[in-house]
């Protein structure tokens, strides 16, 4: 099958690069022969008003360098460069004088192409591969590129093109348009092939897959697509691995009770006048069991759950109110306390029993730790660029600097934590629950003493409505 995936995989980018290539090419030489056409086009409307001179860049250098000659060295040495010219072909430059009509070198001048030289002087339409220059002796040339110096045929004259240089700029503008083509191609086609061969290990199991690393430092749309595909693929890893990890540890949570539940049954059955104890201990791991399933259920069910629980609208000092109200009635009982330090109206948008259990949850964390006969503080700071801030200290013996971040994970138990705190997922529902609400929260020690634990939450934006 795998044999099967990897011939299957070389014909698609095959026929991509090639969709690339050919696409790119055809463009190219399309554009080259528009280009090419438009000016013989041009050319051709110049030839109109003189159809036996040669027009174009070419003629326009050969004229200007025997004009410079002409005017700078004088006729003899004029004359001795066109005779001795060292290059592939003659120069086709007819230098007439202007009173005689008679070409330097004795060759025969074409009388049309002479009488339209003449016309485009004397209408000074700008073409300037016919010149009028006057020599060092005072006399007047005419100089020009007739066709009929030329050895090209048409429609080649006018531009001074040779057959031969035809076919080399030809060659030229084909190679060229490949090279660029297929470089084009292979530039998109090669982060493409990238993602393809990523998407194919990801399929297969490959979670550790990254693209960016071989799209390089490119800045495109395709670049971008390489980092999302990156940041899809961290994303999935992780949760992947958090699966993974909770299931291993609900698991080693889940035997520990259940282990008991069978020493005590054993114990039951071997020692009868235990029986009553040994069910009550089996009862206190069925409620372990209860209480450790439906906090995995609670967290399973956040993980799952997209951003924005809800749309109610929560007044948050008032919700922690209540809170402190319930959980402070409960405190006086062993002598602790709960202060709360909250004014005003507080509005922020989200379910209000999912977010009313996750700060009951830190507040009745706080109070386990807190010593008797000491305070929990819960401290509402004003709004400040639409976030409110909400922090619960109490005054236990906090936690090591390298467990702050570790607390919000899963069934993590630190080096202080007791036997009776919980199964570790308290803080592990807290912190998604407020994350499910937009917000964020942490953990830092108190220098004066106890735990801090800190919720940032964003403000409700309301409309306001006219009064009635």
């Amino acid at each position: 099958m795998n044999d099967s995936a990897s011939r299957q995989r070389l014909p698609i980018a095959s026929r991509l690069f090639w969709k690339i290539f050919l696409s790119l090419w055809l463009a190219i030489g399309a554009i080259a022969l528009s280009v090419d056409y438009v000016v013989d086009a041009l050319f051709q409307a110049r030839l109109k008003e003189s159809p036996d001179l040669s027009v174009g860049y070419r003629a326009e250098l050969a004229t200007m360098l025997v004009a410079v000659n002409l005017q700078h060295a004088g006729l003899v040495a004029t004359k001795e460069m066109l005779q001795q010219w060292s290059g592939k072909r003659a120069l086709p430059v007819m230098v007439v004088e202007e009173s005689t009509g008679q070409d330097l070198l004795r060759r025969p001048v074409p009388a049309l192409a002479l009488r339209q030289a003449l016309n485009v002087l004397e209408s000074r339409s700008g073409e300037i591969a016919v010149r009028r220059v006057a020599a060092l002796d005072g006399r007047n040339f005419v100089l020009f590129v007739p066709l009929a110096l030329l050895p090209a045929a048409p429609p080649q004259q006018h531009v001074y093109r040779y057959p031969d240089s035809s076919g080399v700029e030809f060659a030229a503008m084909t190679l060229a348009s490949l090279l660029f083509a297929a470089g084009l191609a292979w530039y998109l086609h090669r982060p493409i092939r990238h993602l393809h061969a990523a998407n194919q290990r990801f399929a297969a199991g490959d979670l550790a897959t990254r693209v960016s690393p071989l799209v390089g430092t490119r800045n495109d749309e395709i670049a971008d697509l390489a980092r999302d595909f990156d940041y899809m693929a961290e994303r999935l890893q992780t949760t992947v691995d958090d699966k993974t990890r909770l299931l291993h540890v609900v698991s080693h949570e889940l035997r520990s009770p259940l282990t008991r539940m069978q020493v005590a049954l054993e114990l039951a059955r071997k020692t009868p006048e235990n029986v009553d104890r040994m069910l009550d201990r089996i009862g206190h791991e069925i409620a372990r069991l209860d209480k450790i399933i439906g906090e995995t259920l609670a967290l399973s069910r956040l993980e799952s759950q997209p951003n924005g629980p809800g749309d109610d609208c929560i007044n948050l000092v008032e919700l922690l109110e209540d809170i402190v109200g319930d959980t402070r009635f409960e405190a006086e009982q062993s002598g602790r306390k709960i202060d709360l330090d909250a004014s005003g109206e507080i509005l922020v948008t989200g379910r209000g029993e999912l977010l009313r259990s996750a700060i009951e949850n830190v507040i009745r964390n706080g109070m386990r730790h807190t010593p008797e006969g000491s305070r929990t503080s819960i401290k509402v700071a004003e709004p400040s660029d639409n976030w409110v801030t909400i922090s619960i200290c109490d005054n236990g013996p906090g936690v090591p600097g390298d467990e702050l971040e570790a607390i919000f994970e899963p069934f993590f138990r630190g080096r202080r934590t007791r036997s009776d705190s919980g199964h570790g997922l308290g803080l592990s529902i807290v912190r998604r629950a407020i994350e499910v609400h937009g917000g964020r929260v942490y953990a830092d020690n108190d220098p004066t003493g106890g735990l801090c634990v800190t919720l940032h939450l964003p403000v409700a934006t309301l409309q306001s409505t006219p009064a009635q």
